[in-house]
């Protein structure tokens, strides 16, 4: 199995989210300013400056991720109890089992937030009821778990995303529907954002009816920046010429980690990028903002297309070393196997359907 495409892609989403984390953890307060004169563009792995924290790095090795993907890895645990597709229960179970068998304060710090909003619901109001990123910087497994159906993609990403609401949740569920376009083997970078404007679309006009999906003044932020910020990279082609413009797009509002903020970096990177995960992690790590967020989720979506060999040896093995307690090759062999499980499901039922016609 580990020599198919599959793997390789599921790999590399996991891979590349991880290592795009690790690259902007360290920076992540600093100004893009900072980072340049202190060490260029960025491209390496660097020291923390400092302390550890339940929502920042646990340890201040080099390569060390964040609470990004250690949430992911959480989703991933959840797909594989529940044996392909979870439900908010198979979340909440795995999220329990961390928070009460926490090892230390660290840990509990960091899964509490989502734990109390899994058992007290709409009870429980997140980040003050802001539309953070608290979903869409962990859920692209559930992308893989959906690859090549990016509207069931985005249908799961929506029903998941309970650590947040309003737009912030569709834009999570975008972010699993470009997830699912990037595990087909002929996939393209537009293609990809098309799928995931069009899995949104149908949604929205589901949910809101004809009348005010079409009244004039509908306001969609994510539609909105992102159509405005893919234009503007598909001009520049360039992760650092789009930087400035974007920024004038889209600094509104006081939430550093603000939803639409991190699906618009993110795809606009990919694009300007033309997908190669490198120059879309550097860019993202070089924006600003809450760019560890940004960069794990443009490596993710570029690893997802690329797959495991776009990641460089130089960015993996400190990501690695730096984090032994999940080995995420073995995570990715058993999401492989679920996935091809699946399929071997999907082929046995439409032949029963086929002898139905």
């Amino acid at each position: 199995m580990e020599g198919t495409a599959l793997f390789s892609k599921v790999y590399g989403c996991l891979l590349g989210g991880a290592v795009g984390d690790a690259l902007g953890g360290p920076v992540e307060l600093w100004s893009t300013e900072k980072i340049r004169e202190t060490y260029g563009n960025l491209d390496r792995f660097v020291p923390y400056d400092r302390e550890p924290s339940h929502h920042g790095q646990f340890r201040n090795a080099l390569g060390v991720y964040t609470d990004d993907t250690r949430l992911k890895h959480l989703l991933c645990r959840a797909i594989l109890n529940a044996g392909g597709i979870p439900r908010p229960g198979d979340i909440g179970h795995v999220l329990a089992e961390a928070y009460h068998h926490a090892p230390d304060k660290l840990h509990e710090g960091f899964i509490e937030e989502y734990y109390y909003k899994a058992i007290w619901g709409r009870d429980k109001v997140i980040f003050s009821g802001e539309p953070t990123n608290g979903a869409i910087m962990a859920n692209s497994p559930l992308g893989l778990i959906c690859a090549c159906r990016p509207d069931h993609a985005y249908q799961l990403g929506f029903d998941l995303a309970f650590f947040t609401d309003g737009y912030a949740k569709t834009a999570a569920a975008m972010l699993v529907a470009a997830i699912a376009e990037a595990m087909r083997p002929n996939a393209t970078v537009d293609g990809i954002i098309e799928a995931a404007r069009s899995a949104h679309l149908h949604f929205a006009r589901r949910r809101e009816g004809n009348h005010w999906h079409t009244t004039p003044w509908r306001y969609d932020p994510n539609l909105k920046f992102l159509d405005e910020a893919l234009t503007i990279a598909r001009r520049e082609r360039d992760v650092f010429a789009i930087r400035e413009p974007l920024m004038g797009l889209l600094e509104w509002g006081h939430l550093f980690s603000e939803s639409v903020h991190t699906l618009v970096v993110a795809l606009s990177m990919f694009v300007a990028a033309d997908g190669d995960l490198r120059r879309a992690v550097i860019g993202a790590v070089m924006y600003g903002r809450d760019k560890d967020s940004y960069a794990s989720v443009v490596g993710a979506l570029a690893g997802a297309f690329q797959g495991a060999k776009a990641v460089p040896i130089e960015w993996s093995q400190p990501v690695i070393d730096g984090n032994p307690e999940i080995d995420m090759r073995d995570l990715a062999w058993k999401l492989t196997d679920l996935i091809a499980a699946d399929h071997r499901r999907t082929l046995a039922n439409m032949t029963d359907l086929g002898a139905l016609l």
